[in-house]
């Protein structure tokens, strides 16, 4: 993936995050999103 899109992409959905429990339920759910992807593209 490209780092520059990423960045951007990171930036735009920090803009939601307006406390440290936001920051911790996004971050449980970008992990869980990943994991589920990656699996699903091994299965």
């Amino acid at each position: 993936m490209d780092e520059k899109k990423l960045k951007a992409l990171a930036a735009e959905l920090a803009k939601g995050l307006k406390t440290e429990a936001d920051l911790n339920q996004f971050s449980r759910m970008l992990t869980k999103l990943t994991v589920e992807t990656a699996l699903d593209a091994f299965a």
